[in-house]
This record gives C-alpha cells, structure tokens and sequence, in this order.
C-alpha cells in the first residue's frame, strides 16, 4: 500500500576541530535545528540554515542514532525501504558518523545490533541478508570478495524497472557478530588514501544494504520484504588544496563528477523537469529510490568547522538545504 509523499529528513552534524585547526567561532549551532555560518563573501554577516536537526560537537553518535536514525531503521519492520546517506566534503566526518570506531560506533554497527534485537524479540522468523559494494571511478565493486578476485559489475534494471547490481553478492547472517565479521573484512577492501586534508581519505562512494525479509501470521501467511541502505557518501575535493597527484586527482575527479550530478538531479526532481539525470553517474543511478522514488530518504551532513572550510561549508549547505524539498513516495513491500 502506498503512503503520502515524505520530504527527506535532513540531518546536520558539525564535527570537533582537529588538534591542527585553530578553533572560531565561523559556525554554530542554536536552538530550534539553526546552524549558523559566517558568510564567506561578507564575514561581517551570518548566514542561517534550517534542517530538521542540528548537532554541535560534544553530541554523540548514541544521540544522532536514538533520535534521527532509529525511527528510521523501524520502518524496514513494516516493509519499507529506507535510506540514509552522509553527505560533506572529504574531512568532515562522514566516515565517522556511519562506521565510527570500536569505542564510539557509528550507524551502521547500532543498526544492526538494532535489527538482530529486533530479531530476538519478535514471534517471526526473519531472514537476513546484507550486500556491500563500493563506486571507485565509476565502477562497482563487491567488497564482500577479495578486491584482487572481483571485476567491474553492471548496474541493471528489472521488470519492476527497480535498480540492481548484476552479480553481486549477498550473505545470510544471523547474529550481529557474524554481521561484524564480514563488515571488518569488506571495510578492508574499500579504496582509501591520505591526502593533505584527510590521512584516510575514502576514495569512493560505499553502499550497505540490509535485506529482511519474513512471513506473517495473517491467514495463509504474507511475505513481507524491508530494506535498509547506508550509504558513506566520499567528499567531494578541491584539488588546491589536497595537493592530489596524479592518481588522486583522477579518483577525486570522477567523485567530484558524481556530487555534480548528485545535485543536477535534486535541482531537476525540485523544478519538475521532464527529464531527471539519475543515468549520468552510477551513484545517482543507485540512488533513484531514494531521490523522488519509494523509500524514505534521510540525509545527514556533515561540517568541518572553521573559516578555512567556508566556502564548502557553504556549497553544502544549499544542497543539502534543496534535497529537503525532495519528495519521496514510500511504498510497502509484500
């Protein structure tokens, strides 16, 4: 059964300065979701944002998750899709906030301790299944096999004129600790580099999917099908200022083009154009049913704080301030 139109939920997170950034006062959160930005073109004036929620620094991953991401993650019970994805330039904290580390974990570890919770606490007999890919130059990759085994995969269309990846791989998994396994060994295959603004840049675009899928005990019994996307958006780069070489600047040129059509896609689905760009990158491609399509959609973008990230403080916070206009039409999947 189809659901009203759902606006996608925009999430801003700002991250701490790093120990080699001086601090200032260039951007702050106030009450009532406001993030404020000093105008990079006049630094006399202030700029003033709204989202559906701001966190400052000293707010932890427990809380972005309970609050925003949580509720979200429900919805795949009632045989939705959802989608989350971290959105902001290379350095702001987007790999953090989806993966984080052992001591704070980030969403992707709380979602699926969240879903096999679920899992123990409910009569059905869910089957669970998860998929993780990455867009490095504009190809697919499964990061569940080895990178030296894996080629290029296609991105495919079914009769339901639905995405897919053609041959990607899929796991059963049946406790968080199977989950996590496989998760540590796939994020080890992602492509990363150092460059001057991030000694562990992402150097693609990674997709999580989390499948599941259950009968219920209304008469003869409905299947019922849920899916979860999380998605570490790489940062888009200006090439100034990472000093990239040769290699690099072809990695962040092809995700540059990628952010670019990102954006040509929410400024088309925002102007009712008769044409939307989704088929110009494999990331928008991917993401059609999360922009415009039928799963709810939640944005969360991160900032570097600080005068020296202004002007792609800036550049974020438009786009992000557009694809709240984005309306999805959610759609339960029997």
């Amino acid at each position: 059964m189809s659901s009203c139109g759902h606006k996608i939920k925009v999430v801003c997170r700002v991250r701490p300065f790093l120990k080699s950034e001086r601090p200032d006062e260039s951007v702050g959160v106030e009450p009532n979701s406001v993030l404020r930005v000093t105008n990079p073109r006049d630094t006399t004036k202030d700029i003033k944002f709204n989202f559906d929620a701001c966190y400052g620094a000293v707010v932890g991953q427990d809380t972005i998750y309970k609050n925003d991401v949580r509720p979200l993650v429900e919805t795949i019970f009632n045989g939705m899709s959802a989608t989350v994805f971290c959105y902001g330039v290379t350095g702001a904290g987007k790999t953090h906030t989806i993966q984080g580390t052992e001591a704070e974990p980030g969403i992707i570890p709380r979602a699926l301790e969240h879903i096999f919770m679920h899992q123990q606490r409910d009569a059905y007999d869910y089957d669970i299944r998860i998929s993780y890919y990455e867009i490095y130059k504009e190809a697919v990759y499964d990061l569940l096999r080895p990178r030296d085994s894996v080629t290029p995969l296609p991105i495919r269309e079914d009769a339901h004129r639905k995405i897919f990846v053609a041959g990607l791989s899929e796991k059963k998994v049946t406790s968080y600790e199977q989950f996590d396994a496989l998760y540590q060994r796939a994020c080890g295959n992602r492509s990363t580099a150092s460059t001057k603004l991030n000694n562990h840049s992402s150097r693609s675009h990674a997709i999580l999917t989390v499948q599941v899928q259950w009968k219920d005990d209304v008469g003869a019994g409905k299947m019922w099908c849920g899916k979860l996307h999380l998605i570490d958006l790489a940062g888009s780069e200006d090439n100034r200022r990472t000093e990239n070489g040769k290699d690099r600047m072809a990695e962040s040129s092809a995700i540059n083009r990628s952010l670019f059509v990102l954006g040509q896609v929410v400024e088309a689905l925002n102007t009712g154009s008769s044409r939307i760009p989704y088929r110009d990158s494999k990331m928008t491609r991917i993401l059609q049913d999360s922009l415009g399509g039928e799963s709810l959609g939640m944005m969360i973008v991160n900032v570097a704080p600080g005068e020296a990230f202004l002007q792609d403080t800036h550049n974020t916070l438009n786009f992000a301030t557009k694809s709240r206009e984005v309306v999805n039409k959610p759609v339960a999947h029997e």
